[in-house]
């Protein structure tokens, strides 16, 4: 029996302001000395947490006037103007007050007040993560601000919101040949593969100081990268028909891939969201499953042993979460122990499973979609001979195509109207984009280099690269679509996090614990609840009222496929 939905808002946060003027002799609301009052901001985040779980106070003075600040619970003398501090893990409602005064004598105070409750009933019964193949930002959506604005206009739709693309006066030089390229339209939808390994991207961010300037315990800021070194990298990978690199520089637009242009459009997307780790596909995949990569920053030599840690699979297990995972080709999951679990295993199940479930067919008999789903489906990209996963190498409308018939398939199911599918790609694939990274926690204890992990030894099974490095930084910026009914509808996130932020949606909406500190960040700091608006299903329906399967662009296949035109 399937178990009962669990509800998305776990947990309800209200935050309170007031503003209290005081002098000499003066009465609550007056203020008896001339002037301004003083300003004062405080805000806690994330706005939901778990009984145990902090959340981060905010503060600042915009004027600059105050001469001290207290915040009961946090700090006597907290830092000015500006300033921010975890709370204490929290297990009842806590109301922090910050009280300043100024050099007048004038007075201020804000309240944030932090309910923890149990847990409520909410809409949200199914969430889909599907996650294609090395695809940056900029390649994909470098044109999208534009687009928005022209196709919400057509649907009478009036929005502000900005999309922070590429400069496209910006040159890029190959550091070893001299030539250089602007970003340009790429002319062909395949091109040659390109290269996002540890010490390619590492590269491609150009840390100021040089390479060996990386270090565990640097504490990275966006001016450290001149994100300038993708044309080097590139070059040094194919050169048979690109020998400057400049397909690096490539983007693609709503002709290449309408569909996409239009789900970035109409549901949620995000120009802050980062793969999590500065590397190729393994280590960021796992992250993905297991919150970390356990050392790892290239793929182990073959044959090496499973991987013994715990995945989110196991995870939800534990916790009672119903899920499956599909398949269309290949299964990561396949390189841990945990696929070999046997209550595991048997939820490995090939992608025809789903597409029949959700057209109404369980093992040849009728059945409610609905109901036959689990509380969360993870789709595995089809990486293998079919070529449908988007990577460099294979044709990105055939692969885009490919995820409109998994979308459609679900929006023309009666899980359609209670369910949210998160799209996003394992890493940027060596495609420039001109965010730096972003610093994040180390998910663990485990350096660069110490691997397999911890638990099935063998580390001459370990690929190490020539940068040092660590895990406290992510990887660069990639696309994301967010669809369901409860998207925010044609919503832009510019909130900065990696993908282990789905990790942490799924934890904190089916109350599954955090697998390690990287995934137990976003659960404090704010997983994927901004995306969302749980008061109404506002994107049940397309402007207009008709089916979404009829009112998107639907995604062409006969674009020109042609490496030897890839270069700019």
């Amino acid at each position: 029996m399937k178990p009962a939905a669990r509800g998305l808002f776990a947990f309800t946060v209200f935050i309170y302001f007031s503003f209290l003027l005081s002098g000499c002799g003066s009465t609550a609301g007056k203020n008896s000395v001339p002037g301004s009052p003083v300003a004062l901001s405080l805000t806690a985040t994330p706005m939901t947490i778990a009984p145990g779980q902090t959340a981060t106070l905010n503060w600042s003075v915009p004027n600059g006037a105050a001469s001290s600040l207290a915040i009961n619970g946090i700090c006597t003398t907290c830092s000015l103007p500006t300033g921010s501090a975890p709370t204490p893990p929290l297990t009842s409602t806590t109301t922090y007050t910050a009280t300043i005064t100024d050099s007048a004598g004038r007075a201020a105070t804000a309240a944030a007040t932090v309910t923890v409750t149990s847990s409520l009933p909410g809409p949200l019964k199914h969430i889909f993560v599907l996650v294609q193949e090395n695809r940056s930002f900029d390649n994909y959506f470098g044109a999208l601000g534009a687009y928005r604005s022209s196709r919400l206009q057509q649907a009478g739709i009036s929005d502000a919101q900005t999309v922070d693309a590429f400069n496209p006066n910006l040159a890029l030089t190959n550091h070893n040949t001299g030539a250089s390229a602007k970003p340009f339209h790429e002319p062909t939808v395949c091109t040659e593969d390109l290269s996002a390994a540890w010490d390619e991207s590492h590269h491609d961010a150009a840390l100021s100081g040089g390479d060996p300037a990386w270090s565990t315990t640097s504490s990275f800021n966006a001016g450290l990268f001149a994100m300038n070194n993708f044309l080097d990298t590139t070059a040094s990978v194919t050169q048979n028909y690109d020998p400057n690199g400049t397909r690096a520089v490539g983007f693609y637009d709503q002709t290449d891939i309408p569909y996409y242009y239009d789900l970035a459009t109409f549901f949620a997307t995000s120009d802050a969201w980062f793969s999590p780790v500065l590397a190729g596909t393994v280590p960021n995949r796992m992250f993905l499953i297991a919150g970390s990569s356990f050392g790892h920053e290239y793929p182990d030599l073959t044959g090496h042993p499973l991987y013994a840690a715990p995945t989110i699979f196991r995870a939800m297990n534990q916790a009672n979460v119903s899920w499956l995972y599909y398949y269309r080709d290949d299964v990561f999951l396949a390189n841990f122990r945990d696929s070999q679990d046997p209550a595991i295993q048997p939820k490995i199940l090939p992608i025809t499973d789903l597409l029949s479930r959700l057209g109404g067919s369980c093992s040849g008999a009728a059945c409610d979609a609905d109901s036959s789903l689990p509380e969360v489906v993870f789709i595995d990209s089809a990486s293998g001979s079919s070529q449908l996963d988007e990577h460099p190498g294979n044709n990105i409308q055939s692969g885009a195509a490919y995820v409109q018939s998994l979308i459609a398939a679900l929006m023309q199911s009666d899980a359609w109207s209670d369910s949210a599918l998160i799209l996003t790609y394992d890493e940027g694939g060596g495609l420039y984009d001109h965010v730096a990274p972003i610093p994040v926690p180390a998910p663990d204890s485990l350096g660069p280099g110490q691997c397999p992990d911890p638990n099935n030894g063998s580390s001459q099974y370990c690929r190490v690269g020539t940068i040092s490095g660590g895990f406290n930084l992510s990887g660069f910026r990639v696309p994301l679509m967010v669809v369901s009914p409860f998207a925010k509808a044609h919503f832009v996130s510019h909130t900065a996090r990696d993908y282990t932020a789905i990790l942490a949606f799924i934890e904190n909406t089916f109350n599954v614990p955090a697998l390690t500190a990287r995934d137990a960040f976003w659960k404090q700091q704010g997983d994927m609840q901004e995306f969302f608006d749980f008061s109404a299903a506002a994107s049940l329906n397309p402007p207009g009222g008709s089916a979404w399967t009829q009112f998107l662009n639907s995604q062409p296949t006969g674009g020109v496929c042609d490496p030897t035109k890839e270069a700019g």
